[in-house]
C-alpha cells in the first residue's frame, strides 16, 4: 500500500510533464524533420538557379590587355573577385540581359583596370579590351617624413 501511495503522485508529475509538452504543438504523423519554410525556400532558391542557367539569354565575352598575359577577375554576387584567366581570354560567358558585371585586369608592374561589362539578348558576343598603364618605380615615389 505504501508502495502505490508513493508511485501515484509520480504517475500524476509524468502525466502532467508529458501533457504540458503536448500543449506546445500538435505533432503530425510523418513530420520529424520536416520544415515547410526551409522547403519553400529550397524550392525557391532552385528555380531561380534553373531559370538563371536554362532560361536567361547568356553572351560570350572575349577580354584583351595591353600587355597580353595580364591576369582577368570577375566579381561575383558574393563580393569576391574571382579569376577567370589571362588575357586574351577564352569567351567568359556573361549575361545578356544588359546587366553589368564588373572586371579587373591586372599585371605586374602595371595599375589594375577596372571595367564594366554588359552585353544586350541580340548580342553574339563582346570584345574588350584594357590598355594598362606602368606603375611608378619605386625610387620615383615622393614621400616626406
Amino acid at each position: 500500500m505504501a508502495f502505490a501511495r508513493s508511485i501515484v503522485p509520480l504517475c500524476l508529475l509524468a502525466v502532467m510533464l508529458v501533457g504540458c509538452a503536448a500543449q506546445e504543438r500538435q505533432a503530425q504523423v510523418g513530420e520529424v524533420g520536416f520544415n515547410p519554410r526551409h522547403e519553400v525556400e529550397l524550392h525557391a532558391e532552385m528555380q531561380a538557379r534553373n531559370y538563371y542557367d536554362y532560361k536567361t539569354p547568356k553572351a560570350g565575352a572575349v577580354i584583351r590587355s595591353n600587355p597580353a598575359g595580364a591576369l582577368v577577375e570577375w566579381y561575383n554576387d558574393d563580393g569576391i573577385w574571382v579569376a577567370v584567366g589571362n588575357t586574351p581570354t577564352e569567351q567568359v560567358v556573361i549575361e545578356a540581359t544588359g546587366k553589368p558585371e564588373l572586371f579587373r585586369v591586372s599585371a605586374p608592374g602595371f595599375m589594375p583596370a577596372i571595367r564594366w561589362v554588359s552585353a544586350m539578348p541580340s548580342a553574339e558576343g563582346v570584345e574588350v579590351d584594357f590598355e594598362l598603364e606602368r606603375e611608378l618605380p619605386h625610387d620615383r615615389f615622393d614621400v616626406d617624413d
